[in-house]
């Protein structure tokens, strides 16, 4: 039978230009004096881990320091919950606004935060959806165009992101919207690849290179593959040929790391060759607790694939876009398929898994699941939608540092509405920071 070619349709979504500014943060003081990290992106992690986008070596800095991140209405510092805290001249932040020049001491490590001067226009779509990644924030609008482009153009590419964030749903996405969408689309799990068996599984006759020939070979984890085939690999990419076979294969590849591989390269821990070879483009997905605007809608399109029904109502979803959700979107989902769960056994209700337990003085909440099962069901449930408004603006305003402009973006209230709130519970800020100094 002849061969054939057939137009593949691509869809198009909408697209906006806006005007950003690259911003840098650089190392003023301590031993990584000199080094940088920019981006037109919306978001800076900076620590000792080598996951971060701004690697220290200080050993007074912690694995997750700090991140800064630009909003709408500026760029936010967060300490998040480092050993030593973060300074701005003498004074320990939590959370604050920051200014282009403003320095800020992490350690013994003094950063200072600069932007340039002149706009970059960068690329929007307008839409709450690409692939299975959901949301209206300007963060993964930005993402969306970034996959959209990606997606038309026959290159590597490497996708970052924290656990959870749901890497492995864009590069679905980038496949469902290329031209390859009719081929295969195979995960190869590099951590669970090892050194004895890493070349079969790559190259062999039932490895994963021919089993996703005519479309897309994902390699999961990229920075866990044994060092010993990486240059094998990369002979693949650049030569399309398998080793010891004749003929070329036809796969384009798509990676993710949950690390810095850039740094991972500086360490010596991966090939700088292979690194850039897989980075011809790099796109990063934004954590949950930065784009808690999505929550909402976020909360109701995995509620869709559930397959026990669970119903969320406002007060819900303010409980969901209150926690800091450390395994980000996976995180989010598992609390839904449990609480569905619950709901449909009559085990217990929907808000002992939103509404933490109580803890001992000077304790903070730590993770959304921390639920009164030690109570009967009916107790809890009066207890805990009785006491939600007082713990609620209690954490927002410790976390929004007592600064009633940045409480008012985190709530989406406005300053009236949370002052009258904030009366209304007994919640003075004066007492709130001198609870804070004595826990």
């Amino acid at each position: 039978m002849p061969e054939t070619t057939e137009a593949v349709p691509i869809p198009s979504e909408a697209l906006q230009r806006v005007p950003v500014r690259e911003w840098m943060v650089e190392v003023l003081v301590g031993p990584d004096k000199g080094k940088r990290f920019s981006t037109l992106e919306s978001l800076v992690r900076i620590g000792s881990d080598p996951s971060n986008d701004l690697v220290l070596t200080d050993n007074t800095v912690s694995r997750r320091h700090a991140e800064i991140e630009r909003t709408a209405k500026g760029l936010v510092l967060r300490d998040l919950s480092s050993r030593n805290g973060s300074f701005i001249e003498t004074r320990r932040v939590i959370q604050t606004y920051v200014e282009p020049g403003d320095k800020v001491l992490l350690g013994k490590t003094k950063i200072v935060i600069k932007q340039k001067s002149k706009d970059t226009e960068i690329e929007l779509i307008e839409g709450e959806q690409f692939g299975e990644l959901v949301g209206t924030s300007e963060a993964m609008r930005i993402l969306f165009a970034e996959l959209r482009r990606v997606s038309l153009e026959e290159v590597t590419a490497l996708i970052e992101g924290e656990t959870g964030t749901g890497k492995e749903l864009a590069a679905r996405a980038i496949h469902a919207h290329s031209a390859r969408r009719f081929g295969p689309f195979r995960v190869l799990d590099c951590a669970l690849i090892n050194e004895q068996n890493a070349e079969r599984e790559l190259f062999g006759p039932d490895g994963a290179f021919l089993a996703a020939e005519g479309g897309t070979l994902f390699f999961d984890e990229v920075s866990e593959l044994p060092a010993a085939v990486q240059p094998k690999l990369l002979r693949v990419l650049d030569t399309k040929e398998l080793p010891g076979r004749g003929g070329k294969v036809n796969v384009r590849v798509l990676a993710s790391t949950s690390k810095n591989l850039q740094e991972e390269v500086e360490q010596g821990a991966f090939r700088k060759d292979l690194f850039f070879r897989l980075a011809v483009a790099k796109l990063r997905i934004p954590p949950l607790r930065t784009r808690k605007s999505d929550i909402p809608l976020l909360a109701r399109h995995l509620v869709k694939g559930l397959s026990a029904p669970l119903e969320l109502s406002g007060q819900m979803l303010s409980l969901l876009e209150g926690y800091e959700w450390p395994g980000n979107v996976r995180e989010l989902r598992n609390v839904l398929e449990r609480g569905a769960l619950q709901q449909a056994t009559g085990n217990s209700s929907w808000l002992d898994l939103l509404v933490p337990s109580e803890k001992k003085k000077g304790q903070r909440a730590t993770s959304l699941l921390d639920a009164v099962v030690a109570l009967p069901y009916h107790e809890a449930k009066d207890r805990m939608v009785g006491d939600f408004e007082r713990q609620y603006f209690a954490e927002v305003m410790r976390l929004a540092n007592y600064d009633i402009k940045l409480a008012e973006d985190r709530t989406g209230l406005s300053m009236q509405s949370l002052y009258r709130l904030l009366k209304k519970n007994g919640l003075r800020l004066k007492d709130l920071k001198n609870a804070e100094g004595l826990s």
